[in-house]
């Protein structure tokens, strides 16, 4: 199919990795359905977008609202998880586990809750492309609670690429990526962690969210990937 033929529904697309996916994939000629969790923020996104975007209210927290809400888009190609979800650093020993429940509950089963919704309008010969983080697949001492719940979306989106076959599935798995999930810091001490994180790393830089959608694009587009896990994170897992 034409990319003009091709319709793409990125869920979190407001923001950060899923509003730079949009932005890509756009330019590439798709058609693209973003969602944030409130009409507010959609069309908020969409005046930033120089592209012909369509835009969806989705709220992870609304369980039957996210059906109503693909309901709605109807039938579509590809789809793009691209939520972040509250961060949860911290030692283990003290680690909030209400803060995991609730990393979980927006994240996990936030991906969990939209990928059943989405089967009944997903193409047959569609994909899916998750998005997790680099914590899942490194060692990384404070980063416990995001391991563990970008682990358990990496081991789901592996087993579904075999059980909705011929739909591929596949997971982007980000290193540090200068996103709005860092607003909460000061711009000068977030700026230092950044480039300390960059100085670390064998490409001597930090990553932005368009190197992600880069990835995406090429997992959605390669009709002979499924079942990965593609790490672009700037080689940490090397050490």
């Amino acid at each position: 199919m034409k990319p003009s033929e091709t319709s793409i529904v990125i869920v979190g697309g407001s923001s950060g990795i899923g509003f730079a996916c949009a932005r890509r994939l756009a330019q590439m000629g798709y058609r693209v359905v973003i969602t944030a969790r409130t009409q507010a923020r959609v069309d908020e996104t969409l005046a930033k977008l120089a592209h012909d975007i369509a835009g969806q209210p989705l709220d992870y927290a609304d369980r039957p609202g996210i059906a109503a809400a693909f309901a709605r888009i109807g039938a579509f190609d590809h789809l793009v998880l691209a939520g972040a979800g509250p961060a949860t650093w911290g030692a283990f020993e003290s680690l909030d586990r209400d803060a995991v429940q609730a990393a979980f509950a927006s994240k996990f089963w936030g991906y969990f809750d939209t990928l059943q919704a989405a089967l009944p309008q997903l193409a047959k010969q569609g994909s899916i492309t998750l998005v997790s983080g680099a914590a899942a697949r490194v060692a990384l001492p404070g980063t416990v609670g995001l391991a563990a719940v970008n682990g358990a979306i990496e081991r789901m989106g592996v087993t579904l690429a075999k059980e909705l076959a011929p739909r591929r599935v596949n997971v982007v798995s980000p290193g540090l990526v200068d996103t709005p999930a860092y607003d909460w810091m000061a711009p000068e001490a977030r700026q230092a962690m950044l480039d300390g994180a960059a100085a670390k790393l064998r490409v001597q830089r930090y990553g932005t969210p368009d190197d992600i959608a880069q990835a995406v694009a090429f997992l959605m587009t390669n009709p002979y990937v499924t079942g990965s896990i593609l790490d672009v994170d700037g080689g940490v897992r090397l050490g």
